[in-house]
């Protein structure tokens, strides 16, 4: 699988471009990365697939904010887990969607020698 620090900063590194793309609006990124049957948890707590993902981008959901702060990568052979958290903002329209602070968790598997994301959940962090 080749060297593991070298596995987990291409992980990072796939992180904080997806993020990138998100605040750029860039959906050949996301199609790129998630694997086909990928599933994603939004923080509301609807489940979507790719396709499903891949619509929120075309301009009704606009993120103008994911900074990430922390991200933290375990690898099992051609898998791995990526937790971070950070800053997320989203509108649609006039009406904020998301805005605070988030942790998600990103499951990827090696297919084909590329890092593919095949599970996403984002949760909100509650304030106490």
């Amino acid at each position: 699988m080749g060297d593991r620090s070298q596995e987990e900063q291409a992980l990072m590194k796939i992180q904080h471009e997806w993020a990138e793309a998100r605040v750029k609006g860039d959906s050949s990124y996301t199609r790129r990365i998630e694997a086909d049957d990928c599933t994603i948890v939004w923080p509301e707590g609807r489940i979507v697939n790719k396709r499903q993902d891949l619509q929120t981008m075309n301009g009704d959901i606009v993120f103008t904010e994911f900074k990430i702060d922390d991200l933290r990568v375990r690898l099992y052979g051609d898998t791995g887990i990526v937790v971070g958290d950070g800053m997320i903002k989203a509108h649609k329209g006039k009406q904020a969607l998301l805005g605070g602070k988030f942790v998600w968790t990103d499951t990827f598997v090696k297919q084909g020698g590329q890092w593919k994301v095949v599970a996403s959940q984002i949760t909100p962090v509650l304030e106490k």
